[in-house]
């Protein structure tokens, strides 16, 4: 009884100073429990009394750690803290826009060309300043010194609390889905980034043919069985347009919130021509593009390995010339590399378009302006006009946390209502539906939007935020999360997209191949969306699951599953059937 209480007193160490700094992530846990729709009062309870204890533990081990090794200034404690606190903030912006723990991710798309000036923003930085001040509160307020002794014994202590919450986790009994998604959020952030960088990757299956176990999953889940429709034609342009985190919820088409004048442009487009929506399976630019072109999805895997399977691939097979144009600087994270090495003859951004005098002044914030950029596609099409193109745009204008901020001397229609009058991504749609319509008008004037004509109109990924302007979103729906597309042409397509809610970004490649009649390969996930009998399937991969939808159901596999049963699923997702 006595080492047991000598246990205690050494766990308990400066208890209150650790309940203080756990909070912070505790009300982490619970809004991500929040933004994956964790139901459930038990469920909650449960989760975030377990995550306060694995917090206080782990701080308290941290703490101790630190103690041991002499460090006792409650200054430098303080600054230690402040630090860490960094980390459970990444994960909480990301939660916030995203809906995912990006991990290892995370810092990977901090690298490159993109313009983090926002950092200055007086709001974040008083938002920093405020956990600073928290950080020197909690520790000269409530910090009592320890011996070197009693330290190594607050180690011992805090690491045999941690090992048994880890190893009995009662979150893992709960019904499926909740028993991962509620564990999902039990490491704190630093050690669940840590697990990211460390973890071992996968391994991509290059392969001509199936192996018994991946074809009965591909059979199970109708994936690799994409085919035409008959609706395709011989299009000379094909124009795939891919706007910065398009979302359903931005268009009145879709949000009846959303005041009708400000989506106007938009709304005609989608209302005209054979539109629907489609399930996100990513959540970043060059993931979703990834899986616009391979209709694979698991895109990292797929650019890795320079795109065994790719839709630019096809197209250049049959004599088109591909190009990629955007906004932002197209050397962000290699793209220029990973986007020629997917089977663009060009890729270019504004480091390119600095280089060009009547192009390089409408440079600001991540880029150039879309309106520039839609007028350069003008002039590509115009010069290249006797060759077969697939041409790509990405813009930037509408990208998070709330849009382009200045857009210098271009001049938009405004919208008299509530959140347009400031920098918003309601407004920055607004502005994107006008420069889209200019666009097709600008092609109509040069004779480039005529029969031989084929614009695809859809986003790189959705975003999932809703503030500053929660009131445009409620009462939500699960279609404002979803990734507008819709299909233009001269001369009217009679045959309806599928309306299907498995519809996905998967189902993008196959549909492009479908309207221009070519084969589809072999490795495709998805179905042409005018394939209205398709039995379809989403995958959509995360950081360290998986989780497959289906019309029975969902399920959530850890890509490290060591389960037999998950083996024929996870091997699925790896395979790249390139016959």
């Amino acid at each position: 009884m006595k080492r047991f209480y000598s246990f205690l007193a050494a766990f308990l160490n400066n208890y209150k100073l650790l309940l203080l700094v756990s909070l912070p992530a505790v009300a982490l846990t619970a809004f991500g429990l929040h933004q994956l729709a964790v139901s459930g009062h038990g469920v909650w309870a449960v989760a975030l009394l377990i995550r306060l204890a694995i917090e206080f533990a782990f701080l308290g081990l941290c703490l101790g750690i630190l103690n041991a090794l002499g460090i006792k200034n409650k200054w430098i404690l303080a600054l230690l803290l402040y630090s860490y606190y960094w980390a459970c903030t990444a994960d909480l912006a990301l939660l916030l826009y995203f809906k995912e723990r990006f991990g290892a991710k995370y810092l990977e798309t901090m690298e490159g060309g993109a313009d983090y000036g926002f950092f200055k923003d007086w709001r974040l930085i008083s938002y920093f300043v405020c956990f600073l001040l928290f950080c020197i509160f909690s520790v000269r307020r409530f910090f009592k010194p320890i011996t070197r002794k009693e330290a190594w014994q607050k180690v011992l202590a805090c690491a045999i609390v941690l090992a048994v919450l880890i190893l009995t986790n009662p979150l893992r009994l709960l019904p499926k889905p909740n028993d991962f998604l509620t564990a999902y959020f039990m490491p704190p952030s630093p050690v669940y980034t840590l697990c990211s960088m460390i973890a071992r990757p996968q391994e991509v299956i290059l392969t001509q043919e199936l192996p018994v176990q991946t074809a009965q999953a591909a059979q199970k889940y109708n994936v690799f069985t994409a085919r035409n429709t008959g609706i395709g034609k011989d299009y000379k342009r094909v124009i795939l347009i891919a706007t910065e985190s398009m979302s359903a919820k931005y268009l009145h088409h879709f949000n009846p919130l959303i005041p009708p004048a400000a989506s106007r442009s938009y709304d005609a487009l989608f209302q005209a021509h054979p539109s629907a929506t489609l399930h996100p399976v990513t959540l970043s630019t060059l993931y979703g593009l990834t899986v616009l072109f391979s209709s694979h999805p698991n895109a990292k895997l797929v650019y890795e390995n320079k795109y065994p399977l790719s839709l630019v691939k096809e197209l250049k097979k049959h004599g088109f010339r591909t190009a990629f144009l955007r906004g932002a600087n197209e050397k962000y994270m290699d793209e220029h590399i990973l986007f020629h090495q997917a089977g663009f003859d060009e890729v270019k951004g504004s480091h390119y378009f600095s280089t060009l005098g009547e192009y390089a002044p409408y440079i600001a914030w991540w880029g150039l302006t879309d309106r520039k950029l839609y007028e350069y596609a003008v002039e590509y099409l115009q010069e290249n006009k006797e060759d077969k193109t697939f041409l790509t745009l990405l813009t930037v204008d509408t990208h998070v946390p709330l849009g382009r901020p200045d857009y210098l001397d271009h001049k938009y229609q405004q919208t008299q209502a509530e959140f347009y009058d400031v920098p918003t991504l309601p407004r920055a749609f607004s502005y994107a539906g006008q420069d889209v319509e200019l666009f097709l008008k600008n092609l109509q004037e040069k004779g480039l939007f005529d029969e031989d004509t084929l614009i695809i109109l859809t986003g790189d990924h959705p975003n999932f935020s809703n503030m500053p302007t929660n009131k445009l979103f409620k009462n939500f729906q699960k279609v404002f999360d979803r990734v507008p597309f819709a299909v233009i042409t001269k001369n009217q397509i009679n045959l309806p997209l599928s309306q299907d809610d498995l519809s996905s970004q998967l189902d993008v490649a196959p549909t492009i191949l479908d309207l221009l009649n070519l084969p589809q390969p072999k490795g495709f996930f998805g179905h042409s969306l005018f394939d209205n009998t398709a039995k379809r399937s989403i995958f959509d991969i995360k950081e360290d699951y998986v989780k497959i939808t289906t019309a029975d159901g969902e399920k959530i596999i850890p890509l490290n599953s060591q389960k037999e049963a998950d083996q024929a699923e996870l091997s699925l997702i790896r395979t790249m059937w390139v016959k």
